[in-house]
């Protein structure tokens, strides 16, 4: 059970205010709907640097247009949300985002669809991995779903993938497939009852009615099965040693702790040099970014010349960047200095700043063979170390190619809509990484292409076999 445990961790950021009993939704009004959705384009123009790189702004003007003709109805949260999610997903930038409020969806008696499944976009498959109840196991795992209530494995993706924000779809498909698939089925299909499921295994299609699972039910089942053991954390970063084969593993999770990781980094590479370690493998296959700083501390030890991990950054200006730092100076200082200096500049302005000033290696380089583990996950700041480490040639990347772009947006910034109060992330910079131009509008490719979850095993073997 433990797959579907960390499976279902990762669903109770939405889902931790579910407690609610079956209730009438609340509706809201046309009036509302139409402030609602004026503050947030308004909110996205403002804010942005550039919404329109990919949709056009009359393309996204026309949508909200269409949007609105469909408020004549009062409607509830959820039906707004399904109007509005695509809409926001449509300026293809993984930052800009209405957060999934699936905690204001559902309640403990909706019926939900009771398997976990793989998801995959360029080869549209929905693969069973896990399932509730051993019951449940009419499902076996493995089994290719073909259509669910008649709407096909294909149709479900692309769905899921025009509600979802992320730059490409395959980033979107692996992102959303972090929540449970029954929630996604339940807010953009409605899905409430009993689910009639085509599946196919062992080349036999096979069609079956499975009982759908109350969501207090499912909170129940993964309380009864949980072991105090998988309440563990994974680390931010870690290093194993293959001693057998001079190799270091360095697992980079995320971008966190400038403090923490330079001390971590110190520790890991005088062991490094100790060992006398002739291969390394840094894996951010599961790394979805944070403080880019952290990437010049690892490069710093990888990298024998100078380099640089951005040669420009356009920063634009805005009363919601002001407010969301005044707001957020209680809990750190560092938002206090952002705000006083934000203050003083013109809202709607944009400022370029080039980061031309280059970073010095460490005195305790690697020498040695580098390997860097890329996947659809591998986004944000830990894309941006993979564009630097392939600009400047410091391995080989082994993986798929990286969830974020190598022209990024980020440095999102929060704010909450005015009356459905979803809440609302934006971009305020973007960023031109090493060697980028307009032009790159697309992910980091690595140098040998392997199915992620494989890359790992395929860097070893190609350590021991000495090729």
């Amino acid at each position: 059970m433990t797959k579907f445990v960390i499976i279902f961790l990762l669903t109770m950021v939405f889902a931790e205010t579910y407690s609610q009993t079956n209730t009438t939704p609340k509706k809201y009004n046309q009036a509302e709907l139409n402030q609602d959705l004026d503050s947030l384009k308004s909110y996205i123009t403002h804010a942005h640097p550039n919404p329109f790189s990919v949709i056009s702004k009359i393309d996204f003007d026309k949508r909200v247009s269409e949007i609105k003709t469909k408020f004549s109805n009062d409607l509830t949260l959820k039906e707004y949300y399904k109007l509005v999610a695509p809409l926001v997903a449509s300026i293809a930038d993984g930052h800009t985002t209405i957060k999934f409020a699936g905690n204001k969806f559902m309640d403990d008696e909706s019926n939900l669809f009771p398997y976990i499944a793989k998801i995959s976009y360029s080869n549209p498959q929905i693969i069973v991995n896990e399932y509730v109840y051993d019951t449940l196991s009419v499902i076996p795992n493995g089994s290719e779903i073909i259509s669910i209530n008649g709407i096909s494995a294909k149709q479900i993706i692309e769905k899921i993938a025009e509600n979802t924000s992320g730059e490409s779809k395959e980033y979107r498909i692996k992102t959303a497939s972090n929540v449970f698939l029954g929630a996604l089925l339940f807010t953009f299909f409605d899905f409430n009852d009993n689910f009639k499921v085509k599946f196919k295994i062992d080349n036999k299609v096979i069609e079956k009615q499975i009982p759908a699972i109350k969501f207090s039910e499912l909170r129940k089942a993964v309380q009864s099965k949980k072991k105090p053991t998988e309440n563990k954390t994974v680390p931010n970063y870690s290093l194993v040693l293959k001693s057998e084969s001079k190799t270091a593993i360095i697992d980079f999770r995320f971008f966190n702790d400038e403090n923490a990781f330079k001390n971590f980094l110190d520790s890991s590479f005088n062991i490094i040099r100790k060992e006398k370690i002739t291969n390394l493998i840094i894996d951010i296959r599961e790394n979805g970014g944070g403080n880019s700083k952290l990437g010049d501390q690892l490069l710093q030890f990888i990298s024998k010349n100078k380099f640089t991990q951005f040669v420009k950054t356009i920063i634009k200006y805005s009363q919601i960047q002001k407010n969301f730092f005044k707001a957020n100076c209680e809990t750190d200082s560092t938002n206090c200095e952002t705000y006083n200096y934000l203050k003083e500049q013109k809202n709607g302005k944009t400022e370029t700043f080039d980061d031309q000033k280059l970073i010095e290696p460490n005195s305790n380089i690697f020498n040695g063979e580098v390997y860097l583990l890329t996947s659809l996950k591998t986004f944000s700041s830990a894309s941006t170390f993979a564009q630097c480490f392939k600009h400047y040639k410091l391995g080989t990347i082994v993986g798929e190619e990286t969830g974020g772009w190598i022209v990024a947006y980020g440095d999102k910034i929060t704010t909450t809509l005015p009356i459905s109060k979803l809440s609302l992330t934006i971009s305020q910079k973007k960023f031109y990484t090493v060697g980028a131009t307009d032009k790159d509008l697309h992910g980091i490719i690595p140098d040998i292409k392997v199915k992620s979850e494989n890359a790992l095993d395929f860097v070893l073997k190609k350590i021991d076999s000495g090729k």
